[in-house]
């Protein structure tokens, strides 16, 4: 093959280059989010959302100062495609506005608590149909506990799920109360 030759994408970048482009022009979440970052000074638009190959752990991720990854080979559906990077974007929003310190674990729950209830990822139709639902009553909230811990955990400054599950009970009342930049929860 000579230098000059492109090397065609994958069927799966294709995929998540195609799914990204439709969300981020017709989703109202991501239109929303996207005004309220805009209104912070900081414009979202295709070239922020990076899709790349990513472990079995996850689906998306934020990178303070570069952006937004989506998993091009974890997008089973648009509704997840959706979810993933709202749930970026609310990092994104929290990043901006609040100038959060990624390694201050307290800062990282909150983001995380928020991103998780604001996103839709823990919509009860979505946890039904993953065989996430203990109870009826506050399951909302035990979701966005759950994701919360989770993500803490694997923050390196985290020394145990029992600290991570601390430090998000710490928080959880003042940070899922915050519904910024919505009125309510999605």
């Amino acid at each position: 093959m000579s230098e000059t030759a492109k090397i065609e994408p994958s069927r799966e970048k294709k995929n998540c280059e195609r799914v990204k482009k439709a969300l981020l022009s017709d989703s109202p979440i991501l239109v929303f989010l996207k005004k309220s970052l805009k209104y912070l000074n900081s414009d979202l638009d295709a070239s922020n959302v990076r899709c790349e190959p990513c472990d079995e752990k996850t689906s998306g991720g934020y990178v303070p100062g570069k952006g937004i990854v989506l998993c091009e080979n974890r997008i089973y559906s648009q509704k997840m495609a959706e979810n993933t990077i709202a749930h970026e974007m609310v990092h994104m929003f929290d990043d901006c506005r609040f100038h959060v310190n990624w390694d201050d674990l307290r800062h990282h729950a909150c983001s995380e608590i928020r991103a998780s209830s604001l996103s839709g990822e823990c919509r009860w139709t979505k946890e039904l149909f993953y065989g996430n639902i203990d109870t009826f009553r506050k399951h909302h909230q035990e979701c966005v506990k759950r994701r919360a811990t989770l993500s803490v955990q694997g923050n390196p400054k985290c020394q145990s799920k029992n600290q991570a599950e601390m430090i998000v009970q710490e928080v959880f009342a003042s940070c899922f109360r915050d519904t910024r930049p919505f009125e309510k929860i999605y």
